[in-house]
């Protein structure tokens, strides 16, 4: 009975799901002109939208059954399709409560565009657009399908990155983030031919029955791992996130760090354990190997590069590269364990890494609507021109609060447990062989050192501007966030609370995706034990809240007493002054001079705009060069006579005839 309700339920969600967000968008530019119609309209029709889609989701990660939209059958090519199975509505989830609490957080938000001269409409167009097109590119089930979705995906938030196009780093930021996109879209087309080139059709259900051989398999990772890391941002691929993520509204910073990276994330799984079949035993060495080696330079540098920031919107934008190498080490170790034959560390560590990636979607998109908050109070992303932010917003603060602890770990909120899940699956791993345990030893010490950092990186992201007393103007005025802004806040808070506090819920619902993904149910079934083996999450939540009781209590009763009230201690001098509090660089200096050999190559004095000086000397510093050179060279074709572009046309043909014959 409950199955048949959610299928009844499920089914017709997704297609209602679409309606709204595309009444969404085209109201937003009807109504244009009219801008808090524009705002109810664009944002309203956009949470209704993310709330059928979050319907949808859970009712197949429930037991519903699997929802589909057929649009059209094109013979070769394959079905165009939109389908829900139990890890596409995983994603889904995310993707719609974070879209959810955004747009909710978008009413208030968006009204300084207004007084800027910024469009509203387009504003609310781009933003129904880019939220649908996360959401369909997880349930796309054909290959063309999913690349067009994916281009609607990317050019849409390419519009929203340079939608501030006032600001001088528009333009730039924009098109580094468009020419990364593109070329790793390149790859995915590559990736997609050599599946087709086997299964014989641009259905992923093909995919899925193909037999692949070792070399086609490989060349199949090598192109997803670039494809879907460009997207994601991983260590070298990274180059695009620093820049796009802060010139962004926050607002869609929160999208694109919490729940656009996590597409990529969704693709990669996708391949390597659909696809290819990982899960079952398919895997090579040297795959798991390298996604572990990918996860570990990017989740060591990722921190690293936090450190040595002042912006807080870049400060957050690392650390979306760090905690996408988290979950590259549990996708990695998942794919290195299946090679070895160890299928129930495998299906814990991907549990891990899928827990990680809802849970970082929860905390940092509460965290980048949180520094949205303080610039919308004090227009201002440097933290050493803020200062003694609690008093002033004080449920802004300690919503922040959450975030921070949520992101370093801080039990008993949701970082914790993804992060001991990690730890669980790779220490499980250490004697499988000699290859594996050196590998997964590295990996331990590379989370371990990611995790230490991560928490006096978000004591400075916290402390420098909520504590102490306003260092500058910019501090002194500033006013409690809108009432909205606050409530989108406030539900990510509570979901980055509840992940913490009851994870067996979705280990157990986390059976049908491993099933779904060639695991076998008795390693599927493992990992409920496992979760059922953490710390109590409600008994710290209990005695926190306790804790912070008693605290309030005798607060209460000693403010009553006559206490005497001085001069905050000054190291002696007669009086204190804002610059004598703590910076960002003078807290971070004992970690960066203790560091000082590994960050020495990340100065960002040494640093052009395509990122620290270690991968302009090396990488994108010659293939800038390279293409300069090319292009001066390549003038002499540019004759202007369409001769000349005819004759082009028939080489080219030529060539493509004869290799085509050949």
């Amino acid at each position: 009975m409950v199955a048949t309700t959610l299928e009844i339920f499920g089914q017709p969600m997704l297609s209602i799901s679409v309606v709204l967000f595309v009444l969404g968008a085209l109201l937003s530019l009807v109504f244009s002109r009219r801008d808090k119609l524009c705002t109810l309209l664009g944002f309203g029709l956009a949470l209704a939208g993310s709330l059928a889609a979050l319907a949808a989701g859970v009712s197949v990660m429930l037991g519903g059954a699997s929802a589909n939209l057929v649009l059209a059958s094109l013979g070769t090519i394959g079905t165009l399709s939109f389908g829900i199975d139990p890890l596409s509505a995983f994603f889904i989830s995310i993707i719609a409560f974070v879209g959810a609490a955004v747009s909710i957080y978008s009413f208030s938000y968006t009204s300084e565009y207004k007084e800027k001269g910024y469009s509203l409409g387009r504003f609310g167009f781009l933003f129904n657009v880019f939220v649908l097109s996360m959401i369909l590119v997880v349930c796309a089930q054909n290959a063309l399908l999913f690349l067009v979705i994916w281009e609607i995906m990317a050019i849409s938030s390419f519009f929203l990155v340079t939608y501030e196009h006032k600001e001088e780093a528009a333009p730039s930021s924009g098109f580094i983030y468009l020419l990364i996109a593109h070329v790793g879209a390149a790859a995915l087309a590559l990736m997609f031919l050599a599946l087709a080139s086997t299964s014989g059709s641009l259905d992923f259900s093909s995919f899925h029955a193909a037999a692949y051989t070792p070399i086609v398999a490989s060349a199949i990772v090598v192109l997803a791992l670039f494809g879907f890391g460009s997207k994601c941002g991983i260590i070298p691929l990274h180059v695009w996130l620093p820049l796009a993520h802060p010139q962004a509204p926050s607002s869609i910073s929160a999208l694109m760090s919490g729940v656009m990276l996590k597409t990529a994330i969704y693709g990669l799984v996708r391949v390597l354990f659909g696809f290819l079949g990982v899960g079952s035993g398919g895997a090579e060495l040297w795959w798991g190997l390298a996604i572990l080696a990918l996860g570990m330079v990017s989740s060591v540098f990722g921190v690293l590069y936090s450190l040595l920031e002042h912006d807080i919107k870049r400060l957050l934008a690392y650390h979306s590269i760090e905690n996408i190498g988290i979950i590259f080490i549990g996708i990695g170790a998942a794919v290195l364990f299946s090679s070895v034959h160890l299928p129930a560390m495998a299906a814990l560590a991907l549990f891990a890494a899928l827990y990680h990636t809802l849970n970082h979607a929860l905390f940092k998109s509460l965290l980048f609507l949180g520094a949205g908050s303080i610039m919308h109070a004090t227009h201002e992303r440097d933290i050493d021109e803020l200062g003694g932010l609690a008093k002033l917003m004080p449920f802004t603060a300690i919503l922040f609060l959450i975030g921070a602890a949520s992101i370093a770990a801080i039990p008993p909120l949701n970082g914790f447990v993804s992060e001991w899940l990690t730890f669980t699956a790779l220490l499980g791993g250490v004697d499988s062989s000699p290859i594996t345990s050196v590998a997964v030893a590295l990996a331990v010490l590379a989370l371990a050192l990611t995790s230490a950092l991560a928490v006096g990186a978000f004591v400075k992201a916290f402390g420098i501007p909520f504590l102490g007393s306003p260092r500058t103007k910019h501090a002194v005025h500033a006013k409690e966030a809108p009432t909205t802004m606050l409530v989108g806040m406030a539900l990510l808070a509570i979901g980055c609370i509840a992940a913490g506090v009851f994870p067996s819920v979705l280990a157990r619902s986390s059976i049908g995706i491993l099933t779904s993904l060639n695991f076998s149910t008795s390693a599927g079934t493992s990992i409920v034990g496992v979760s059922d083996g953490l710390p109590s999450g409600l008994i710290m939540l209990l005695l926190i809240v306790g804790s912070a009781l008693v605290a309030a209590i005798t607060w209460l009763f000693s403010s009553r007493r006559n206490n005497r009230v001085g001069e905050t201690w000054g190291c002696g001098f007669p009086q204190t002054t804002p610059r004598m509090q703590y910076s960002a660089a003078g807290f971070a200096m004992p970690i960066t001079r203790a560091l000082n050999a590994w960050l020495d190559p990340l100065d960002k004095k040494k640093a052009s705009s395509y990122g620290p000086a270690i991968f302009d000397d090396f990488i994108y510093g010659p293939i800038s060069r390279l293409f300069h050179f090319i292009a001066s060279h390549s003038a002499i074709f540019n004759t202007g006579k369409l001769g000349d572009y005819l004759m082009y046309l028939i080489i080219t043909l030529a060539l493509v005839l004869t290799y085509a014959v050949l």
